[in-house]
C-alpha cells in the first residue's frame, strides 16, 4: 500500500464563484473525491494507492503567499512525514515555482517525493487541466521514490527549484529552462532516473526520526525570522540610477539582508560609478548580492565584462533561476548565519538548483 498526503493551500485549482476565490478545504475535499477515478480516497487503476486531503484553514490566492507560508507548508509535511510515502502540494501557479524551490531548501534530507501542482482552470469547471494535473501528481507521489521537491504540470515533471512559470494562459504553464525535465507522463510514464538526485544517506535522511526532530526545531527558528523577510529583487533596465538602487536597498523596513539582482546577459550592468558604489556599500554592510541573469536560459559570468558585478562583491548565481535564488537566499538567511557563510551556501549545490563551473561538464 502507498499513501499520499495532499495539502491544499489554495490557488486556481480550488477556485469557485465570480470573481474566482479559493473554496474552503472541506468543500474542496468533497469535490476531489467526487472526481472520476478519485472516489473515496483511492486512485482507479492503481491498486493500493490511497490519498488523504488536508488543507490550509484559509486557502490562499498564491499572489498572497509569503515566506512564512513556506514554513507552514514545510511544517505540515514534517508533521506527517513518517506516515506517508509521498506528498502533493496544491498551489496557485503564480508563485508555485518559488514555493517548490523553497521546499528543496527547507527540507534537507528529503527522502520522499513532494510534488507541487495546480491548474490554470478550476477543478469544478467542465473543461479543465486540474483533474489530469491532480491525478498525475498523486500517482507520481505514490509510485515513484524521487527524493526531491518537484513540480508537475501538463504532463511534465520538473525539479521544483529549476522551474519557471512561462505562460499565463496555456496549460503548458511551466518550463525548466536550464535543466531537463525529470519525467513525462503520456501513454507511458518516463522518469529520467539519471537526472534524479540520489536518496540521502541515513545519517542525513528525514526518514531517520532523529533528523526529522532536528528539522522541526530548525523550522521553528526559521519561523521566527521569516516574518522579517528582507530580500529584494532588483531588475536592471536601461536608465536605472544610483538613487533608485539606493532607495530600493536602503528604504525598506526591516533592513535589507539580500538582493537578487536580475542583470543583463551574463551578469552585466551599468558602469556608472555612483551606481556601482551603492552596490559596493551594500556588500560592505553585509547585504548579500546575488547576480542572476534576467535572460531565460544560460548562465552568469560576472567577470566577462568590464562593467561586471564581481568588483562590487556580488556573487554569481550561475544558472540558478531568479525564483530559486530568492527562495534559497530567504531560507539560508533565516538560519541566522554571517554574510560569508550565506555567500558560501548560496554557491553550494544543495538540492540540484545550480550548475557550478566544476560540474557543468560532469
Amino acid at each position: 500500500m502507498s499513501k499520499v498526503y495532499v495539502l491544499y493551500t489554495g490557488g486556481t485549482i480550488g477556485c469557485t464563484g465570480s470573481p474566482l476565490a479559493p473554496m474552503p478545504g472541506p468543500q474542496f475535499e468533497a469535490l476531489v473525491q467526487s472526481m472520476p477515478g478519485l472516489e473515496n480516497g483511492t486512485v482507479a487503476g492503481y491498486a493500493g494507492l490511497q490519498y488523504t486531503v488536508a488543507w490550509f484553514e484559509q486557502p490562499l490566492d498564491s499572489s498572497n503567499m509569503t515566506p512564512s507560508d513556506w514554513i507552514t507548508i514545510a511544517n505540515a509535511l514534517v508533521a506527517v512525514y513518517a506516515d506517508y510515502d509521498g506528498f502533493v502540494v496544491l498551489h496557485g501557479t503564480d508563485t508555485m515555482a518559488f514555493s517548490a524551490a523553497a521546499m528543496s531548501f527547507l527540507l534537507p534530507g528529503l527522502s520522499k517525493p513532494v510534488v507541487f501542482s495546480g491548474s490554470q482552470i478550476p477543478l469544478e469547471a467542465t473543461v479543465n487541466d486540474a483533474l489530469p494535473n491532480l491525478t498525475g501528481a498523486i500517482v507520481l507521489a505514490g509510485t515513484t521514490s524521487i527524493p526531491e521537491s518537484l513540480l508537475y504540470f501538463d504532463s511534465l515533471l520538473l525539479r521544483g527549484n529549476r522551474s519557471v512559470k512561462v505562460n499565463a494562459n496555456q496549460f503548458a504553464a511551466f518550463a525548466s529552462p536550464n535543466f531537463p525535465p525529470l519525467g513525462t507522463v503520456g501513454t507511458e510514464t518516463t522518469i529520467q532516473s539519471q537526472l534524479v538526485l540520489p536518496a540521502p544517506a541515513w545519517n542525513v535522511s528525514l526518514s531517520n526520526p532523529a533528523n526529522l526532530s532536528a528539522l522541526s526545531a530548525q523550522l521553528a527558528t526559521q519561523a521566527q525570522v521569516m516574518p522579517n523577510f528582507a530580500i529584494i529583487t532588483m531588475i536592471f533596465y536601461p536608465g536605472i540610477t544610483a538613487s533608485l538602487a539606493n532607495a530600493m536597498i536602503n528604504g525598506s523596513t526591516p533592513s535589507t539582508k539580500g538582493v537578487v539582482i536580475e542583470a543583463f546577459g551574463e551578469g552585466n550592468g551599468p558602469s556608472d560609478p555612483a551606481f556601482l558604489q551603492v552596490l559596493s556599500r551594500a556588500n560592505d554592510a553585509g547585504i548579500v548580492l546575488m547576480a542572476n541573469t534576467q535572460v531565460l536560459t544560460g548562465t552568469v559570468n560576472i567577470g566577462a565584462y568590464a562593467t561586471g558585478l564581481a568588483g562590487v562583491g556580488a556573487i554569481s548565481a550561475y544558472d540558478m533561476v531568479p525564483s530559486a535564488s530568492l527562495a534559497k537566499l530567504a531560507c539560508v538567511t533565516a538560519l541566522i548565519l554571517p554574510p560569508a557563510s550565506i555567500k558560501a551556501a548560496m554557491q553550494t549545490n544543495i538540492a540540484g538548483e545550480i550548475t557550478l563551473p566544476s560540474t557543468a561538464n560532469a
